[in-house]
């Protein structure tokens, strides 16, 4: 797993593995170089595998350089909208900067040539028509590189809106589930029983909350993002039914400065992470559940103390991977997951307007 990984972060710059594109390339490449612009009488008196050898260390050259140049921005520039940005700065090094690599490895050559008594052709790099060679490689070999980048996160893209999708079908169905499932109606119909019982009042106020939970699930299901304000008035609907579930084994802090409230999160995601932390956690009097929601950094937290039950129950497992990968639809940002001996907490980030 781990070599996988490693092989795909090395050519995950250049779109593609390019070991037998650079093989071939190269001496195919010097060829059409020689076909094309060495067929003056200064160059044909020459044989052609002498002028073919020759200009091999230019073209390596000129393809190592300029391919790990494309690598460098292509880290620094990943999206498809700064491409422009991303071509402007490979043209720029064509235009300015290769030829001083051309100029080096020419006077390497040259003093080498000198060493060991072998004369050859001297290039002048910085005429203009001995420079036509390099600059046809160059911008041949940035033109197939881009289209193959370009093609390949291109593609990546359409994959993750696909996702996305699916995550969100997927996400619609979580949330109907964990509010419809047989569980969620037992506990709540058992809870409301009890209280019928007690307090009629409170009978009435809890029928309303689970209206209100069952109303905000499917007028909210088709919906990608929504403010937090709205999450947060649903999520104290839910809340007040745990609470009333368990009687006093579940605490919840909700502290959220007025100033985020605009701000926007994946629908039901709140409610995923109180109903995982209810749901691999024990809660009772001895061991009371706290859960928190606060800011932090700009993000929204949400912390429960930890006490893992021995036995949880099956698990969908679309969770906190559903909340993840429909996030990258809006931002690069990814939630942060994190325990303790103490705690389990997850970051999730908070969308500005200018990100929907």
């Amino acid at each position: 797993m781990l070599a996988a990984k490693n092989g795909k972060d090395k050519w995950q710059y250049l779109g593609f593995n390019d070991t037998w594109f650079v093989i071939l390339g190269i001496p195919i490449l010097t060829m059409l170089l020689n076909l094309l612009f060495f067929n003056e009488p200064e160059f044909t008196k020459i044989p052609f595998l002498h002028r073919f050898i020759g200009g091999l260390p230019f073209t390596t050259v000129y393809w190592v350089v300029t391919r790990k140049v494309m690598q460098l921005l292509r880290k620094r520039y990943q999206d498809l909208s700064e491409t422009m940005k991303r071509m402007i700065l490979v043209v720029f090094f064509v235009l300015f900067i290769g030829p001083l690599f051309g100029a080096a490895l020419n006077i390497i050559l040259e003093v080498l040539s000198d060493l060991v008594g072998y004369q050859r052709i001297s290039m002048h790099m910085f005429s203009i028509k001995k420079m036509l060679p390099v600059y046809f490689a160059c911008f041949f070999m940035v033109a197939v590189y881009e289209a193959i980048y370009f093609y390949t996160k291109l593609k990546e893209s359409i994959e993750e809106r696909e996702e996305a999708k699916q995550a969100q079908i997927r996400s619609e169905l979580e949330g109907l589930r964990s509010q419809v499932n047989p569980h969620f109606l037992f506990n709540s119909m058992n809870t409301l029983m009890n209280i019928v019982i007690e307090d009629q009042n409170l009978a009435v106020n809890f029928l309303r909350k689970l209206s209100k939970v069952y109303r905000y699930v499917l007028e909210n299901r088709e919906e990608q993002i929504i403010p937090l304000e709205k999450e947060l008035k649903f999520i104290e609907a839910y809340v007040f039914l745990q609470k009333e579930r368990f009687r006093g084994s579940l605490e919840v802090d909700i502290n959220i400065p007025e100033d985020f409230l605009n701000r926007h999160i994946i629908p039901l995601s709140l409610q995923i992470l109180f109903e995982n932390a209810i749901k691999h956690n024990a809660v009772s009097q001895k061991k009371p559940l706290r859960i928190e929601v606060f800011i932090e950094n700009n993000d929204l937290v949400v912390r429960n103390n930890l006490q893992r039950k021995e036995q949880v129950m099956d698990s969908t497992k679309f969770g906190l991977e559903n909340i993840e990968t429909r996030y990258r639809f809006f931002t690069q940002r990814s939630i942060s997951i994190k325990e303790t001996d103490h705690h389990f907490s997850v970051t999730i980030p908070l969308l500005m307007n200018d990100q929907l």
